[in-house]
Protein backbone atom coordinates (compact mmCIF):
# COMPACT_ATOMS: atom_id res chain seq x y z
CA UNK A 1 0.00 0.00 0.00
CA UNK A 2 2.72 2.53 0.75
CA UNK A 3 4.50 1.78 -2.26
CA UNK A 4 0.86 3.09 -4.45
CA UNK A 5 0.82 5.87 -2.00
CA UNK A 6 4.41 6.93 -3.30
CA UNK A 7 3.05 6.82 -6.46
CA UNK A 8 0.36 9.30 -5.75
CA UNK A 9 2.27 11.60 -3.90
CA UNK A 10 6.26 12.43 -3.31
CA UNK A 11 7.83 11.35 -0.01
CA UNK A 12 7.70 14.38 2.02
CA UNK A 13 4.41 15.19 1.43
CA UNK A 14 3.02 12.24 4.05
CA UNK A 15 4.25 10.39 7.26
CA UNK A 16 3.11 6.98 8.28
CA UNK A 17 2.91 5.37 11.53
CA UNK A 18 2.20 2.06 12.96
CA UNK A 19 -0.66 1.17 14.86
CA UNK A 20 -1.79 -1.42 16.97
CA UNK A 21 -4.34 -3.89 14.94
CA UNK A 22 -2.43 -3.50 11.83
CA UNK A 23 -3.43 -0.06 11.60
CA UNK A 24 -1.57 2.60 9.46
CA UNK A 25 -1.94 6.21 10.12
CA UNK A 26 -1.26 8.94 7.74
CA UNK A 27 -0.55 12.35 8.46
CA UNK A 28 -0.72 14.90 5.35
CA UNK A 29 0.99 17.64 4.82
CA UNK A 30 -0.93 18.91 1.64
CA UNK A 31 -4.65 19.40 1.04
CA UNK A 32 -3.69 18.06 -2.44
CA UNK A 33 -1.48 14.90 -0.99
CA UNK A 34 -5.05 14.67 1.24
CA UNK A 35 -7.31 14.46 -1.78
CA UNK A 36 -5.13 12.32 -4.17
CA UNK A 37 -4.97 9.27 -1.39
CA UNK A 38 -8.65 9.61 -0.06
CA UNK A 39 -9.57 9.42 -4.17
CA UNK A 40 -7.32 6.51 -4.43
CA UNK A 41 -8.55 4.74 -1.47
CA UNK A 42 -12.38 5.25 -2.59
CA UNK A 43 -11.42 3.48 -6.11
CA UNK A 44 -9.65 0.50 -5.16
CA UNK A 45 -12.41 -0.42 -1.85
CA UNK A 46 -9.18 0.60 0.83
CA UNK A 47 -10.97 0.77 4.45
CA UNK A 48 -10.21 3.89 5.93
CA UNK A 49 -11.62 7.07 8.71
CA UNK A 50 -10.63 10.04 8.18
CA UNK A 51 -11.08 13.69 9.40
CA UNK A 52 -12.28 16.66 7.43
CA UNK A 53 -9.45 18.74 6.51
CA UNK A 54 -9.62 22.57 7.94
CA UNK A 55 -9.63 24.47 4.58
CA UNK A 56 -13.18 22.29 3.90
CA UNK A 57 -14.57 22.78 7.79
CA UNK A 58 -17.45 24.96 8.17
CA UNK A 59 -17.26 27.79 10.56
CA UNK A 60 -20.31 27.19 13.05
CA UNK A 61 -21.61 29.71 15.22
CA UNK A 62 -25.30 30.01 17.76
CA UNK A 63 -26.97 33.07 16.73
CA UNK A 64 -29.35 33.91 19.54
CA UNK A 65 -32.31 35.86 20.07
CA UNK A 66 -34.12 35.71 16.96
CA UNK A 67 -37.34 34.56 16.43
CA UNK A 68 -37.74 31.08 15.66
CA UNK A 69 -40.23 32.11 12.82
CA UNK A 70 -37.87 34.08 10.50
CA UNK A 71 -37.59 32.63 7.24
CA UNK A 72 -34.25 30.78 6.96
CA UNK A 73 -33.66 32.32 2.95
CA UNK A 74 -33.99 35.89 4.74
CA UNK A 75 -31.30 35.15 7.40
CA UNK A 76 -29.27 33.71 4.50
CA UNK A 77 -29.71 36.52 2.58
CA UNK A 78 -28.72 38.86 5.02
CA UNK A 79 -25.81 37.48 5.53
CA UNK A 80 -24.75 37.33 2.26
CA UNK A 81 -25.21 41.25 2.26
CA UNK A 82 -22.75 40.96 4.61
CA UNK A 83 -19.89 39.59 3.14
CA UNK A 84 -20.75 35.73 4.32
CA UNK A 85 -21.92 32.63 2.64
CA UNK A 86 -24.06 30.22 4.59
CA UNK A 87 -23.78 26.18 4.10
CA UNK A 88 -26.39 25.33 6.89
CA UNK A 89 -28.84 27.14 8.94
CA UNK A 90 -30.65 24.76 11.07
CA UNK A 91 -33.35 26.28 13.96
CA UNK A 92 -33.07 24.72 17.49
CA UNK A 93 -35.70 22.86 19.26
CA UNK A 94 -36.21 21.99 22.69
CA UNK A 95 -34.94 18.18 23.33
CA UNK A 96 -37.54 17.10 25.34
CA UNK A 97 -40.55 19.34 23.77
CA UNK A 98 -39.28 19.84 19.98
CA UNK A 99 -40.67 23.21 20.27
CA UNK A 100 -38.98 25.41 17.70
CA UNK A 101 -36.22 27.92 19.99
CA UNK A 102 -35.27 31.68 19.77
CA UNK A 103 -31.42 30.19 18.72
CA UNK A 104 -30.13 28.59 15.04
CA UNK A 105 -26.68 26.87 13.90
CA UNK A 106 -25.31 27.99 11.54
CA UNK A 107 -22.33 27.04 9.23
CA UNK A 108 -20.38 29.72 7.52
CA UNK A 109 -18.23 28.52 3.86
CA UNK A 110 -14.47 28.65 5.10
CA UNK A 111 -13.65 31.88 4.38
CA UNK A 112 -11.17 34.55 5.83
CA UNK A 113 -13.64 37.10 6.96
CA UNK A 114 -15.42 34.33 9.39
CA UNK A 115 -14.39 35.84 12.83
CA UNK A 116 -15.76 39.11 11.74
CA UNK A 117 -19.21 37.46 11.93
CA UNK A 118 -19.46 37.91 15.92
CA UNK A 119 -19.36 41.88 15.19
CA UNK A 120 -23.14 41.94 13.98
CA UNK A 121 -25.90 42.80 16.31
CA UNK A 122 -28.53 43.13 14.38
CA UNK A 123 -30.40 41.39 11.33
CA UNK A 124 -33.45 42.64 9.54
CA UNK A 125 -33.45 45.30 12.52
CA UNK A 126 -33.80 42.48 15.30
CA UNK A 127 -31.09 42.33 18.08
CA UNK A 128 -29.37 39.22 17.72
CA UNK A 129 -26.08 38.04 19.64
CA UNK A 130 -23.77 35.17 18.19
CA UNK A 131 -21.25 32.93 19.93
CA UNK A 132 -19.38 29.99 19.66
CA UNK A 133 -21.21 26.56 19.84
CA UNK A 134 -20.65 24.73 23.42
CA UNK A 135 -18.59 21.48 23.23
CA UNK A 136 -18.35 18.76 25.42
CA UNK A 137 -14.97 17.60 25.54
CA UNK A 138 -15.64 14.36 27.74
CA UNK A 139 -17.58 13.00 24.90
CA UNK A 140 -15.97 10.79 22.26
CA UNK A 141 -17.18 10.27 19.22
CA UNK A 142 -18.62 7.07 17.81
CA UNK A 143 -19.25 6.25 14.32
CA UNK A 144 -22.90 5.07 13.16
CA UNK A 145 -21.04 3.16 10.27
CA UNK A 146 -18.59 1.07 12.02
CA UNK A 147 -19.11 1.62 15.65
CA UNK A 148 -15.56 2.57 16.50
CA UNK A 149 -14.91 5.16 18.67
CA UNK A 150 -13.08 8.34 17.67
CA UNK A 151 -14.48 9.55 14.74
CA UNK A 152 -17.79 10.48 12.95
CA UNK A 153 -19.55 8.32 10.03
CA UNK A 154 -19.47 11.49 7.53
CA UNK A 155 -15.84 10.88 6.95
CA UNK A 156 -15.79 6.98 7.46
CA UNK A 157 -15.36 3.94 4.52
CA UNK A 158 -15.05 0.56 6.43
CA UNK A 159 -17.96 -1.67 6.53
CA UNK A 160 -21.23 -1.30 8.88
CA UNK A 161 -21.40 -2.72 11.74
CA UNK A 162 -24.95 -2.93 12.99
CA UNK A 163 -25.64 -1.49 16.52
CA UNK A 164 -28.49 -3.87 17.23
CA UNK A 165 -27.53 -7.15 15.70
CA UNK A 166 -23.77 -6.95 15.48
CA UNK A 167 -23.64 -8.28 11.73
CA UNK A 168 -22.30 -5.83 9.01
CA UNK A 169 -25.05 -4.26 7.79
CA UNK A 170 -26.74 -0.48 8.46
CA UNK A 171 -28.69 -0.71 11.66
CA UNK A 172 -31.48 1.12 9.09
CA UNK A 173 -31.93 -2.35 7.50
CA UNK A 174 -31.93 -4.49 10.74
CA UNK A 175 -34.58 -7.21 10.51
CA UNK A 176 -33.63 -8.40 14.22
CA UNK A 177 -36.49 -9.56 16.29
CA UNK A 178 -36.86 -8.25 20.13
CA UNK A 179 -37.37 -12.22 20.95
CA UNK A 180 -33.28 -12.75 19.97
CA UNK A 181 -30.77 -11.78 21.99
CA UNK A 182 -28.75 -8.22 20.95
CA UNK A 183 -24.91 -8.86 20.09
CA UNK A 184 -22.57 -6.39 20.35
CA UNK A 185 -20.51 -5.21 17.25
CA UNK A 186 -17.81 -4.31 19.09
CA UNK A 187 -17.68 -8.11 20.54
CA UNK A 188 -14.30 -8.87 20.11
CA UNK A 189 -13.16 -5.74 22.65
CA UNK A 190 -15.24 -6.97 25.47
CA UNK A 191 -13.46 -10.45 25.06
CA UNK A 192 -10.00 -9.68 25.67
CA UNK A 193 -8.64 -10.82 28.99
CA UNK A 194 -5.93 -8.73 30.44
Amino acid sequence: MIHSINELAEAEQFYTKSLANNVIKITCLTPETYRSIIKHFKDTDVYYHTYQIKEERAYRFVLKYLHHSTEIEDIRQELLQQGHVVRNIVNIRHRITKEPLNLFFLDLEPAPNNKEVHNLTAIQNKLIYIEPPRTNKNHIPQCACCQQYGHTCSNCNRPYACVICGDQHNSKDCTKTRDTPAKCALWWKSSIKL
